[in-house]
């Protein structure tokens, strides 16, 4: 699929019914399974909810991080997922980290690698 804003929009805006829940859950779900892959599946998550003081949604994990290419290739790209070949993680798709789309023109991701 050819990464365009427009593709991006298109795809992002019919795969939510509920489009904040979405990102809320697939998020969370992308945290906890980095977690699963560090090794570490019962440390807790962070999740910051947007309050008059920090008008930002949150989600941290302490997991495997990625580096500058792998985010670039995981977040421009619909249907790539690290996931495809383990059973012990809830994505596969490739679809999750893009959910912020359905919402929103723009977010930010920070990663640490190593």
């Amino acid at each position: 699929i050819k990464a365009t804003g427009k593709a991006f929009r298109i795809l992002s805006s019919s795969l939510y019914r509920d489009k904040i829940m979405a990102i809320v859950r697939e998020l969370c779900c992308n945290a906890l399974d980095s977690h699963v892959a560090a090794g570490c599946p019962d440390r807790p998550i962070y999740v910051g909810l947007p309050n008059a003081m920090s008008p930002h949604f949150l989600v941290r994990d302490y997991g495997t991080g990625m580096t500058h290419k792998e985010m670039m290739g995981l977040y421009t790209t619909y249907f790539d997922s690290t996931k495809i070949r383990r059973d012990d993680q809830i994505g596969a798709l490739g679809l999750g980290s893009k959910a912020p789309f359905s919402y929103t023109d723009s977010f930010t991701v920070t990663a640490w690698d190593g």
